[in-house]
């Protein structure tokens, strides 16, 4: 049911089935910590709506909305928003759609 909000830096990028995964880099403080973005869409929507290895390259810095894990400590999101840093935004799934903005 809760929602939270992450910003970073891209790691990494699989678009791959079931779920697609991306690795952030998030301050926390003055700690680097990796948080695992899995999709809502699987690899095979994302790419036909347009997605490619390259469409969050890595060193692209990003905000994610997304559900937290349930694990107590885990630094894990089910991401649906991704908001690039001109406002522009991408669906990493779970709307009807997969636009890329």
């Amino acid at each position: 049911d809760r929602t939270v909000e992450i910003s970073g830096v891209v790691k990494a990028l699989k678009l791959v089935n079931p779920h697609s995964e991306l690795t952030v880099e998030v301050m926390d403080g003055d700690q680097r910590g990796l948080w695992y973005i899995t999709s809502r869409a699987t690899g095979s929507a994302l790419r036909n709506g347009g997605w490619t290895p390259e469409t969050l390259a890595v060193g692209s810095c990003v905000k994610i909305e997304g559900n937290p894990s349930r694990k107590e400590g885990s630094k894990a999101l089910a991401a649906g928003k991704i908001t690039l840093p001109d406002g522009k935004t991408l669906s990493f799934g779970g709307d009807a759609a997969i636009p890329q903005g």
